[in-house]
């Protein structure tokens, strides 16, 4: 179990180098589209496949909900995630994305879904320091980075903790195949709007045939195979053991960049990724201590509320 988990953070990991590279030749918007729009087939042909579609059964308020995570989850994310990754670094991009926990509590908070310890509150501005840290580094603008594409990084990482939030209704009403194929589908429609002009100036012809191939990893290995992998390892790794895999993702990515893109590991971001993790862990420390007094009540649902807020990448 601990080998597939780590073969699925290796995939997340891997895919924002592929995404890096891939914008050489799609746009921003043509490329997230056509991510969602691959994942949703495959979802959908397995779906349609396995007989689920006709026990689905959903009330208007269920549908007006899963619309809405759709749009937080997939839409809003992968059009702020790609267009910050163009404008950023990969090192920054695993950096902020592993900030997932922390908006994750900020909205739990914020709807009173959660408490707000001293730990968690610590954790919180370490992380927002190791951010503010990456925002002024400048050393690194010769591989892309910008305090835009972080910006637009952070507001991606945002609307998935909504998502999460979001999910933990959905997620007793269906099961995972059910719920993804859902998302994807509805979120693959509402981002058609964003991106029909950018599909419609992509110079086709000229696309070199890499950037096909990038497509492709990027929805096998980007979205369904890490995703099936990961709701596999849950089944028999504990939600604190599957938490550890959060910190290997930034430094695989920033590893395969400084290898294969020839990023710099500078001295800001290597403060700033630390603060970002160093928080990250306080936060899930903390709630790592707390999940004992509920777990006899608990325990399933907190492992799947995990499972949803990694799933993403």
């Amino acid at each position: 179990m601990h080998l597939v988990m780590l073969l699925a953070t290796v995939c997340w990991a891997g895919n924002i180098v592929v995404v890096k590279e891939a914008l050489v030749g799609f746009g921003p918007l043509a490329l997230a589209q056509w991510r969602v729009l691959g994942t949703a087939v495959i979802y959908l042909a397995y779906f349609l496949a396995s007989g689920r579609v006709r026990r689905l059964r959903l009330s208007p308020r269920g549908w007006l909900l899963m619309a809405a995570t759709s749009l937080c989850g997939v839409t809003l994310n992968q059009l702020f995630i790609i267009d910050g990754l163009a404008l950023s670094s990969v090192g920054h991009t695993g950096l902020i994305v592993a900030l997932g926990p922390v908006m994750v509590l900020v909205i739990a908070v914020l709807v009173r879904m959660e408490s707000l310890t001293t730990w968690k509150m610590a954790g919180m501005l370490v992380s927002f320091g190791g951010v503010g840290m990456l925002a002024v580094d400048k050393t690194a603008g010769g591989n892309g980075t910008h305090w835009r594409g972080d910006l637009l990084l952070l507001a991606g990482t945002t609307v998935f903790a909504v998502y999460v939030v979001l999910m933990k209704d959905l997620a007793n009403r269906c099961d995972p195949l059910t719920l993804n194929t859902l998302i994807f589908v509805l979120g693959a429609m509402m981002l058609a709007p964003f991106c029909a002009r950018a599909l419609a100036a992509t110079p086709w012809s000229r696309l070199r045939l890499e950037a096909w191939w990038e497509l492709v990893f990027m929805v096998v290995f980007g979205s369904v195979l890490p995703y099936s992998l990961f709701a596999y390892a849950l089944t028999g790794l504990a939600a604190s053991r599957v938490a550890a895999f959060n910190y290997l993702q930034p430094v695989i990515a920033s590893s395969l960049a400084i290898w294969l893109l020839s990023e710099r590991l500078t001295a800001h971001v290597l403060i700033g990724g630390t603060l970002v993790l160093a928080g990250v862990y306080l936060i899930e420390r903390e709630r790592g201590n707390e999940i004992p007094m509920e777990r006899k009540e608990n325990e399933n649902h907190g492992n799947q509320t995990f499972a949803l807020h990694d799933a993403d990448r």
